[in-house]
């Protein structure tokens, strides 16, 4: 017997490894597209750290709610972001 998940987990991987030879070289390539990965992280990341800047230096309790809500922005972009990049590294 086997769970739901355990079962979908190898379907993944067999549809993912259907064609993958063991006697093929697989040397990796110099092409990796992880350089403007990290270009489109930074430019999402500045925009970030300037619209909490605009707040951060504020001690009005108006301001206090665009503060966290600009804190949360950054760290939902930031969890994404970093998961993205560890996903192809």
């Amino acid at each position: 017997f086997m769970s739901m998940s355990a079962c979908a987990n190898a379907i993944k991987y067999a549809l993912a490894y259907w064609d993958f030879k063991l006697d093929q070289d697989y040397t990796p390539k110099d092409d990796y597209a992880s350089e403007e990965i990290e270009i489109q992280v930074t430019t999402s990341k500045n925009k970030i750290v300037r619209s909490t800047e605009k707040y951060s230096y504020r001690k009005d309790a108006t301001y206090a709610r665009h503060d966290s809500q600009a804190r949360i922005h950054q760290h939902q972009i930031e969890s994404t972001t970093t998961g993205a990049i560890l996903q192809i590294t």
